[in-house]
Order: structure tokens, then sequence, then C-alpha cells
């Protein structure tokens, strides 16, 4: 597991524009119009110079490329996206958004397994790019102070860095707690999609409550939708997502890369200020339980069954008043939203996949038990489960314990590929095929396909060729099925 930095980004950019040396600001005075070939290429000297200062400070860390390969690598990113088409039309806003989206693409697709990816302060690089772009695009439109430009841009990076390291904290998550290669992207899926739906529902809720019941509301509310859907997409979900691999995925996304390590996948702006849960957090527990009860509950209740008007009899032989049919089109109706309700809900695990969960709190008071402790007065933000709670005591990672044995259970003991670029942090075994990352054509590093396979999931658009094998030269697709 690369060791990543969760330091806030946009501590190391902030401040004056000479942190990285002063000769690509304060901004220039207006002068006589120049030509894009001529914009271009000096933002293309700017960035070997911003770049290269950054990669200074990092370089250490790197034992495979060298700083010239980093250097160009990087520059290659950014400046391909500041030669996107008819970006001096647009607004200065939607040029920053442009420049660092597409240039943030590129770069996480090809560096973010390297040990240095979230410590590179590549800030002033993409303020660089833009702000040479919006000098030239000026004329006629109000004049946009540089403080503005590298504040907004230096905002947009950072979102980007903070959704790639969710987006590794979520896979990595899954990985620890799922084995089953096959079962693993469509808990990613599950678990990553309603991450933000998730946090814009608590966003939304403006009632005043202190920030430990905000932690408790959004992570139950993940927990249920991402379940949800995960129980829909996967085969034989009874037997996969069971109430202890509930709470072990997430006391791991709580903690992804370990408990001596800071980082969590519950929103920053939750637990800023009382700190992230404990790994052993006894409301996970209590939320699980909860959830299947519920499940199973909705699965044992008596469905509804049609109903059907009562006509009146025309007088005639058909003898007086008769069940008559709904008009078509509001039984159609009605049978649409019975589709969409059937979508939304999922089959609950049967009774005996609650385990001691059912036994201990069963139908008799389980509701009221839930919501006194809800409604109880938090001494401390997190209520922690007691050490003779053995129930859930193998789930917990204990300090020092190497992550890929979190829960107690030990990994396949593979080494991963040996040519495979991401090396120590390889996901895949030396039977794998190998393929290789095309940039504009040009040649890239070499992965194995299990790596591959899950960068394919963070970005679809990457391009790669089959290395080895029958299908040695062609273009590789994703499996059928996977987004």
């Amino acid at each position: 597991l690369a060791q990543v930095s969760v330091i806030m980004i946009g501590q190391q950019y902030r401040g004056s524009w000479s942190q990285h040396g002063n000769h690509h600001g304060p901004p220039r005075q207006r002068g006589r119009q120049v030509s894009q070939e001529q914009i271009l290429e000096r933002i293309h000297g700017n960035l070997y110079s911003i770049v290269g200062e950054a990669v200074d400070d990092v370089k250490v860390e790197e034992d495979k490329w060298s700083r010239t390969e980093i250097v160009k690598r990087i520059v290659g990113y950014i400046y391909k996206a500041a030669k996107t088409p008819d970006l001096m039309h647009k607004p200065w806003q939607e040029i920053s958004k442009t420049i660092v989206h597409h240039g943030m693409g590129s770069y996480v697709s090809a560096c973010s397994e390297r040990p240095w990816f979230y410590q590179l302060a590549l800030g002033n690089a993409f303020t660089s790019a833009v702000w040479e772009l919006v000098q030239a695009s000026a004329r006629g439109r109000p004049q946009v102070h540089f403080q503005d430009v590298q504040d907004f841009v230096v905002r947009e990076f950072e979102q980007h860095l903070d959704k790639s390291l969710l987006t590794k904290a979520v896979w990595d998550a899954t990985m620890l707690t799922f084995k089953d290669r096959d079962i693993q992207p469509k808990i990613f899926k599950a678990v990553h999609n309603t991450y933000q739906p998730a946090l814009d529902e608590l966003l939304a809720d403006t009632r005043p409550i202190d920030d430990a019941r905000k932690v408790e509301t959004f992570t139950r509310r993940w927990m249920e939708t991402s379940m949800q859907r995960a129980w829909s997409a996967l085969e034989s979900a009874e037997q996969v997502l069971t109430t202890g691999q509930v709470i072990r995925l997430f006391q791991n996304l709580i903690a992804p890369f370990g408990e001596g390590h800071e980082y969590t996948c519950i929103p920053s702006m939750l637990v800023d200020q009382i700190g992230r849960p404990p790994r052993n957090w006894k409301f996970l527990r209590t939320a699980v339980s909860k959830m299947f009860e519920e499940w199973h509950a909705a699965q044992s209740a008596p469905q509804p069954s049609k109903r059907r008007k009562k006509g009146h009899g025309d007088g005639g032989g058909n003898g007086g008043a008769e069940d008559a049919e709904e008009p078509e089109e509001q039984e159609a109706a009605r049978e649409d939203e019975e589709e969409v309700q059937a979508e939304e809900e999922v089959n609950p695990p049967e009774e005996e996949e609650l385990g001691d969960f059912a036994a201990e709190n069963g139908t008799n008071g389980a509701k009221e038990e839930v919501l006194e402790e809800e409604d109880a007065e938090l001494k401390d933000p997190w209520e922690t489960l007691e050490p003779e709670d053995a129930e859930l005591e193998d789930l917990d990672v204990k300090d020092g314990e190497d992550l890929n044995g979190a829960g107690g259970e030990a990994l396949p003991e593979e080494n991963g590929h040996p040519e495979c670029t991401s090396a120590g942090d390889c996901l895949g075994a030396p039977s794998d095929g190998l393929v290789r990352h095309m940039i504009e054509g040009e040649d890239g590093d070499v992965y194995c396909e299990a790596c591959w396979h899950s960068f394919m999931f963070h970005n679809p658009d990457l391009e790669g060729l089959w290395e080895d094998g029958d299908q040695a030269g062609q273009r590789y697709e994703a499996p059928p099925g996977d987004p």
C-alpha cells in the first residue's frame, strides 16, 4: 500500500506566487497581442521550470523514474490540457476548470500509484498555464486579479486530489474486506457511487445537530443505500453481504490505510473538529443490526393485493353489479409505480444471516433499544466496543497489524506480477497478463491485468494494449458488464 499524505494540499500552495520562483508573476501589464503559438510556448517553458522545482521536493521518494522523466510526464499532461481548442474564448473560470480537469485526468491515471503523488505541489504549475491563457483572452473583458485565479485553480486541484484519494481509499477498503475479484468491482461501484448522494442529503438537512450525530446520519445513509445497490448487483448476495462483512467493510472505510493513518472516508467537514470515529465504533454494529432487521421486516410484510373497482350493472343480462377492470391508463400508472418501488427495495438476507444479531436484537424491543441508544447524550463522540465483545473483536485491526491481515484473514500469499509497474502495490499474480498504457499513441508503463482493470474502474477513458498472450498488440477491452 503506497504511503499517502492527507495533509490538506492547499496549505502547501497558498501563499506568495514566489514560493516556486518569482519568474512567473506577478501579472504582466497587457501589451501587444501575441499568437496562440507564442502563448503555448511560454506555457511550456514556465511549466518545465515550476514542475521541476516541485519535483525536487519529492524526488527522493521515487526509486524507478528519473527526475527528468517525472518532469517530462507532468509537463506533458498540463501542456496538453492547455492546448484544448477554443479555450481563450471561454470565461476564466471555465478555462481553469478545463485545464485542471484534463490535466488531472492524465496525471491521476499515470501517476496515482507513485509514492509522491499526494505530496507533489502542482497548484502553481496549473495556475501558471491558466494565467497565461486568461491574460491572452482578457481583451474586452472585466479584469481579473491574479490572486483570484490562483485561489480558484488551487481549489479545483485540491478537489481532484481529494476525489482521487477517496476513490483509492474506497477501493482499498473493498479489497481488504472482500477477497473475490469478481465481486470487488461491484461492491466498489455501489459504495463509491452512493457517497456523494448521502453527503448531499445530509447537507440539505438544515436542522441544528452536533457533528457526531451528523457523522452517524451520514454513515447510516451511506451504508443503507450502498448495501442496497450491492445486494441487487450481486449473485448469492446473502453469502457475501453478511453482517460481519458489512461491519468490516465500514470499519475499513473509516480507516482505509490503517488505524495509525489519519485519513478516513468520512467527509472531512464532519470530523475536522471532533476527529474520525475509531475502527471499533459501536455505532456500526447498531446500524448494521437495524438495517438487517428492517430488510427482514420488509420481506416478511404481507404484500397488498391488486384492487379492482366495482362497477354497476347496466340492467341487462349480465346480472347486476360486478367487478370491473380499472381504466387501462390508471392500472399502467400504478404498475409503473410498483416497479419503481421494487427497484428501490432489495430483498433482505434470510434470518439466519442475522446470526447473533438477530438473537440479541430480535423483534422484541429492538427498535426501542436502538432509539434509546441514539437519543442518549454522547459524553464521548465515539462509543467503542467493550474488549469482551468477542463477536466483533476479530474485526478490529490492532495497532501495527499488517493491513493485508485485517480482520484476522490472511490474503493469498501472492507477491504480485514481477513486471507490473505497481510493484509492491500490485493487485495481481505472476500468472496475469500484461497491459501497456498508451498515452497519445506512445508507449507508457506496463501493468498486470488486475491492476489495469482496477484503473479502468477509476478512469474508463484509459487506453491500453495487451503486452503478451494471444491478444498481444490488441486494444484492452473491459469485460462485458463492467462500467
